[in-house]
């Protein structure tokens, strides 16, 4: 170390940095001088010389300081030759290896604050500076006008996203072949990525640390840089791969598919024991250990403690005894299910399937303590550890009976799954073990296991001394159950899968803790989008899919890049989120070394360089590159493309100009806003956009998207107005600005607007959406009309709730010649009804606030409310149910038929009876009564959307908020279109069955779907058209909602919408979600948080009322009749669905569609074993 001028050899040359020079620099004096001569000729770089002797006008200065400091700390070592003609320093720089032999760890052990940092801090500024060249190198003017930098300085200016989407696709050269059991063809993309995850699973041998560069050196030798530390290694550390990773293929391509296909390309392969240091860890059955006596079962049994009578009776085993441990231990290949026959015959299946591989776990020993103690005292026993073939396969609650189906639709053989309830205890641990290839639990019932993880007995369990079979010497053991431990913490397991496992990112929860605690052999995440903002190139999601681009774009989009190719750019904090995710999928579930080992190696040696002030150092976004690569397996969009292309998806945005009445309501907020905006002074507190309003804001904000459906606001109306008038009252007092003044004007005047008008008020005392009736008497009208006599004698056309006009259907269609009288009558009684529930309602609300006193003397009051009305609510919401459960059992007969080949009578109405029925409501006084638009042109542009296309296409419809999706089930109702409903109040029972029946069913033509709870993980194919009732401001909720019917297996043009109110919010949100998708951006967590969406918030704008016509214009029969005899479809001749006489009609675009692979499926989930023989999947409770 002392001498390092003389082993330059060791070092890695790296090239030469010139600097300019006025006169010659003390100790620069080069080869002319009879100064000590370095290894490669040059000069050694002096200890001291003189700073004004350099010419500093390209920071030359900072250099040869920097040159000085490295060289003194053996950070590098520097050569020197001046070249007098050419007035330069020529520098040679040699880096110097952190594992140089010799140095003793010398230069591991550095100090931190004076050495180890100030070193980094230079050699950042030095590296940019070295350039590579012979001429150079050789102390002679540049060979080349374009220089070559050792490393250049290049600024890679890619997002998380961009990174994400650049990471190359699986390119496995042995792909697999056709696979016994598998039913689909996979595409050779799949097929590649089948290949790379086997690949990734078996790979015995180490990798290099991908936390570590290349540094090609002047002689082609290679050391290797880790660029957050700036350790120098001659070669990298080696590392075990990670026998799994993240699954995170392109929304839609097939995920589910490719799991299931690599389960069964490695369905025989047994677990192997986890690896330790201590101990030799042996395969065992229950068979060896108690009667063999080899060395390996002879050192198992010295484990353990107090062994009894059951492991005295050794012997010499049999031939047939060996070969039952061997099939169990070894085996791969051998194809034992389908021999099953041959040996049930011989007596052999039982004690085979009883003989259940193990190992013994001990916990290595503490110091000189001994073992492990047990709270008695006593030595612990070793835990036993089963080995199996199975895979442990959790799913989100929604995905539970799909990925049942899935496995039903994918796979044919004698493929072993067991689908667990949510209120069935597990099998034991040997059950587990050995009967099934697929464990397929949801979250919720996994994270019940969590709650059993009193690992500790486990260590206290006696050795088996269960009853050996009849004619064999193996025991049927049944004592492995312990209460406090879940069955799966006593399974070596084969792998696990998480499907969309961007939840395993959160570590402090009890499923988190859970799958880190359970072992695992190989462990796989599932999911379209690990975080947030990593959403994929959303395939098949445009024309830019389906056609060439344009080169001139291209050319032009490089040339703009190129213009910045050389500033970084700075990381925002905000975006810290998403890799702080990925440090815990890569460290607490894959258990990715060196990251599981060291809870601050993720952030330290990947997060913090990115997000350094002064942006990354070229070579940071390289390591996160090759550390996602490590585990990532996804193809780039382009070669998914090459194989399979989706149907044309057209996403448009439909901006609307919101109902008189509504706007009403929207200006009555930014009045509300205006305000206190003015009456605050837009500081402090009191403002409701000051930073510790947060939750305010957001409420606020969410009013503001209900009204642009349809709210009310039914308190407060008089107190807005007394504030508003006392704010411009205070505004004169202090003199405030003109443009206050006129703000808060117009909020008088749009506030005294709204509250002066009877209609409007008449609408806030009722939570509906209403709808204008045509050709409806005055005197039925009065009936059933909710509103006060002011709201009545000022309403025309009549406006009606969509329940009013749905009971006075069922009431004239159950009693058609009924008078007006009786009418009215009925009308009198439904608001009655509504009368007491919202009596109820409001007694419920005050209940809440009062004290507990206070509360059971009105519990009284609110039970017999409650057992009248809310007995009604439950009827309707039973009926709805049992309605499904029908339509389900005759899809589910469907099915069975089109496996079968047999046919299924279709049932046919009588249809005498519809029309009598008819012929009866023809005289009734309410026969022409036509439905018009309602209070909200969104749900007039659904409702014609619906009954324009829906004969022929299903839609998905999604909405943030509950309220509204109710909104538009009542007016589904009214206008007879079937619907399905999905949402957190959803029983679980219920969910797979609303999502078959759906699929399968085509009387249901429209499924509403609360976003968070339905944007993830269905597949709902038969679906081809999306409606988003407002805009969607987070990017990767949006794109999973449509990948719910854009993925393979749509075969029709897919057709989004998203609703939007013109010159609000949500207009602009539109516009900056676009902008930042294509400048490629991060998102804002919460809507609220971006600035430019915040500013159009903050500064509130008054909608004029709208005189031009709606662009919808709904004329829907409240009645629908039945066609004479004579015009009803014979046979099977499917009759044309009748179109509402006034709808608006708008002809779509034909596009030639893509055949869809169709596959009969056999619905069977049986608690008895498979038929033999038959290629079906048995399903087990």
């Amino acid at each position: 170390m002392e001498d390092l001028y003389t082993a330059l050899k060791n070092f890695l040359p790296v090239g030469v940095v010139t600097l300019r020079i006025d006169s010659p620099i003390l100790g620069f004096s080069g080869r002319q001088q009879n100064s000590e001569t370095a290894e490669d000729g040059w000069t050694p770089f002096p200890q001291s010389f003189r700073a004004a002797d350099v010419v500093d006008g390209e920071g030359f200065l900072e250099t040869l300081e920097a040159l000085d400091f490295l060289v003194r700390h053996r950070f590098v070592a520097a050569t020197c030759l001046v070249h007098d003609a050419q007035a330069r320093l020529f520098v040679r720089v040699y880096l110097i290896p952190w594992d140089l032999p010799g140095s003793s760890g010398k230069l591991r052990r550095r100090d931190e604050d004076t050495v180890l940092r100030p070193g980094r801090r230079r050699l950042k500024d030095l590296f940019p500076r070295i350039r590579q060249d012979r001429s150079l190198w050789d102390g002679q003017a540049a060979s080349s006008s374009t220089p070559s930098f050792f490393w250049p300085k290049i600024a890679d200016n890619r997002s998380l996203l961009d990174i994400y989407n650049d990471l190359p696709s699986p390119a496995s050269e042995d792909l697999v072949g056709e696979l016994p059991g598998l039913r689909s063809t996979l595409y050779p993309y799949q097929r590649r990525t089948v290949s790379t995850m086997m690949a990734r699973e078996t790979h015995a041998d180490t990798i290099a640390d991908p936390l570590y560069l290349a540094l090609h050196g002047m002689d082609g030798r290679v050391f290797y840089l880790q660029p957050a530390t700036f350790e120098i290694v001659t070669e990298p550390p080696r590392l075990s791969p990670v026998p799994g990773g993240i699954l995170c293929e392109e929304l839609g391509t097939g995920k589910t598919a490719m799991m299931l296909a690599l389960i069964l390309a490695t369905l025989d392969d047994l677990s192997s024991p986890e690896a330790t240091y201590h101990e030799e860890r042996v395969p065992m059955t229950p068979l060896a250990i108690r009667h063999f006596q080899t060395p390996s079962a002879t050192a198992q049994r010295e484990k353990l403690p107090k062994k009894g009578k059951a492991y005295r009776d050794i012997g010499v085993p049999s031939l047939t005894e060996i070969m039952l441990h061997q099939l169990r231990v070894c085996p791969n290949s051998l194809g034992l299910r389908n021999q099953q026959d041959v040996l049930e015959q011989r007596n052999l299946w039982e004690p085979l399937r009883a003989n259940v591989p193990f190992y013994l776990h001990t916990e290595p020993r503490r110091d000189d303590v001994g073992w492990y103690q047990a709270r008695s005292g006593s030595v612990s026993s070793p835990k036993v550890m089963y080995l199996t073939t199975a895979t442990l396969v959790v799913v989100p609650d929604n995905l539970h009976m799909q990925w049942a189906s899935e496995i039903l639709k994918h796979c044919t053989d004698f493929l072993r799954v067991l689908v667990v309830k949510n209120k069935e205890e597990l099998p034991d641990a040997p059950v587990l073990a050995t009967d099934y290839d697929i464990i397929l639990m949801s979250h919720s019932r996994f994270s019940k296991e969590a709650r059993k993880k009193a690992t500790e007995e486990l260590y206290t369990m006696q050795p088996c001394q269960c009853k050996t079979l009849r004619n064999a010497r193996v025991p049927r053991c049944k004592c492995s159950r312990l209460e406090n431990v879940s069955p799966l913490l006593q399974i070596r397991w084969k792998r696990l899968v998480v499907d969309e496992g961007h939840n395993a990112a959160e570590k402090r929860t009890d499923y988190a803790i859970f799958t880190k605690l359970l072992s695992v052999e190989r462990r796989w995440i599932v999911t379209g989008t690990p975080t947030t903002n990593l959403l994929g190139l959303n395939f098949g999601s445009g024309d830019e899919l389906q056609y060439p681009d344009d080169d001139d774009e291209e050319e032009e989009e490089s040339s703009a890049s190129s213009d910045d190719r050389n500033e970084q750019r700075k990381w925002h904090r905000s975006e810290r989120e998403d890799f702080r995710k990925l440090g815990t999928m890569f460290a607490d579930f894959l258990l990715m070394n060196p990251f599981a080992s060291n809870s601050k190696a993720f952030s330290t040696l990947v997060t913090d360089p990115i997000f350094e002030p002064e942006g990354p150092f070229p070579g940071d976004i390289q390591v996160l590159t090759q550390v996602m690569a490590s585990v990532m397996v996804r193809h780039r969009i382009e070669d998914v493309e090459q194989d399979v292309r989706l149907p044309f998806l057209e996403h448009e945005t439909i901006l609307l100009d919101m109902d008189p009445y509504a706007v009403k309501t929207y200006n009555l907020i930014q009045a509300t806003i205006a305000v206190n905006a003015v009456d605050s002074e837009r500081k402090d507190q009191d403002y409701l956009f000051h930073p510790r309003n947060t939750v305010h804001l957001r409420h606020l904000v969410a009013n503001i998207s209900h009204v642009m459906f349809w709210h009310v606001v039914d308190e407060d109306l008089a107190e807005r107005l007394t504030n508003a008038e006392r704010c411009l009252k205070t505004l004169e007092q202090r003199n405030g600005s003109s443009a206050d003044f006129t703000l808060i004007k117009d909020s008088i005047q749009h506030l005294r607007s709204a509250m002066s008008d009877p209609i409007w008020l008449a609408l806030q005392a009722h939570y509906h959406c209403f709808h204008r009736v045509d050709k409806l008497s005055r005197e039925i009208f009065n009936g059933w009309s909710m509103f006060s006599e002011a709201g009545r004698q000022a309403c025309d056309p009549p406006l009606l709730p969509p329940m009013a006009l749905i009971k006075i259907r069922a009431f004239l269609t159950q009693h058609p010649l009924k008078k007006v009288r009786d009418i009215v009558a009925m009308g009198q009684h439904v608001i009655e009804e509504e009368r007491r529930w919202k009596e109820f309602e409001a007694l419920h609300n005050q209940l809440k606030k009062k004290s507990s006193k206070d509360k059971r003397e009105r519990r009284r009051k609110e039970d017999a409310a409650n057992d009248s009305l809310a007995s009604m609510k439950r009827e309707a919401k039973e009926k709805k149910l049992e309605e499904v459960r029908l339509e389900y059992q005759a899809a589910a007969a469907r099915l069975t038929a089109s496996a079968t080949g047999e046919e299924v009578a279709p049932s046919r109405p009588d249809s005498s009876q519809r029309t009598v029925a008819s012929t009866l409501l023809k005289l009734s006084p309410m026969a022409d009564v036509r439905i018009g638009n309602s209070t909200s042109t969104k749900l007039d542009y659904i409702l014609n959307e619906v009954l324009t296309y829906g004969a022929d296409e299903k839609f998905l419809i999604f909405s943030e908020f509950p309220a509204t999706l109710s909104f538009i089930a009542e007016a589904l109702d009214l206008v007879r279109v079937k619907y399905l409903e999905f949402s957190g109040k959803l029983k679980r029972e219920h969910r797979q069955t609303i999502i078959t029946t759906f699929e399968t069913s085509d009387l249901y033509r429209v499924f509403l779907m609360e976003l968070k709870h339905g944007a993830r993980g269905l597949n709902l194919v038969s679906a081809s058209r999306v409606i988003f009732c407002e805009p969607v401001w987070k990017a990767d909720v949006e794109s999973q909602a449509i990948k719910r019917v854009h993925r393979i297996g749509q075969s029709r043009r897919v057709m989004v919408k998203t609703l939007a109110i013109r010159h609000t919010a949500e207009e602009v949100i539109v516009a900056r979600s676009k902008a930042l998708k294509e400048s490629k951006q991060e998102f804002t967590k919460e809507v609220t948080d971006d600035r430019t969406i915040r500013d159009f918030i903050e500064h509130p704008t008054f909608l004029p009322i709208p005189i031009a016509d709606q662009v919808v214009k709904l004329d829907v029969p409240l009645f629908e009749f039945a066609p004479p005899p004579s015009m009803l479809p014979r046979d099977n001749t499917k009759s044309s669905s009748p179109q509402p006489s006034g709808v608006r009609v708008v002809e779509a675009k034909t596009v030639p569609s893509i055949p869809r692979r169709r596959v009969a499926v056999h619905v069977e989930i049986s608690t008895q074993p498979p038929r033999k023989k038959q290629k079906r999947v048995a399903f087990a409770n």
